[in-house]
């Protein structure tokens, strides 16, 4: 027999876990492994340009609204120069806290959660991924009127916004978590 004691329904299942079709073809190329909790998408090349300030990085993105509490001196910038790197969107099905999100991301040791520069040149180079999901940047916090946020990209028909939303939220089962490969960190 070609698949041992497998059931066409257990062979679906191990399908879904991939995310469908479409999760099952991102296997085969290498771009995802298995995990239990969570699959990863896509690979998102971008540039980030530390020679721009926080504000330009913003401007870059085209934002219909923006949270005024994103400032510089809120996020400051850490990095110099231009930096290539591949970020990749966690996408874990479920409700999650932001810590355990973090947790299993890094549990890898392949992925950490991108920050608000990772997430500003994201939305800049592609607009229409947060119109499909929220998109959030855990790697970045800072405290706002007295509790602590991260910045998320996310977006209502054909508007994109930039948020602040509370590290003690509870995530949906349609966020996403935007990662980068720990050896390509600055």
């Amino acid at each position: 027999m070609k698949y041992n004691d497998l059931t066409l329904g257990q062979i679906e299942a191990i399908v879904n876990k991939l995310g469908g079709m479409e999760g099952v073809q991102s296997f085969l190329r290498g771009e995802r492994t298995l995990h239990e909790q969570h699959a990863t998408s896509g690979l998102f090349p971008v540039s980030i340009d530390y020679g721009q300030s926080l504000a330009d990085m913003i401007k870059a993105g085209k934002y219909d609204w923006k949270n005024d509490d994103i400032t510089e001196k809120r996020f400051p910038l850490k990095g110099e120069g231009v930096v290539e790197r591949t970020l990749s969107l966690v996408h874990f099905n479920r409700i999650i806290s932001s810590d355990d999100a973090m947790h299993d991301m890094m549990s890898e040791n392949l992925k950490e959660p991108a920050t608000i520069e990772d997430l500003l040149a994201f939305g800049a180079k592609y607009p229409k991924e947060q119109r499909k999901y929220p998109i959030i940047a855990l790697g970045s916090s800072a405290g706002v009127h007295g509790h602590l946020d991260v910045p998320s990209l996310g977006g209502l028909g054909s508007k994109r916004d930039l948020r602040l939303i509370w590290f003690d939220y509870e995530w949906a089962e349609d966020c996403r978590f935007l990662a980068r490969n720990k050896v390509s960190a600055t």
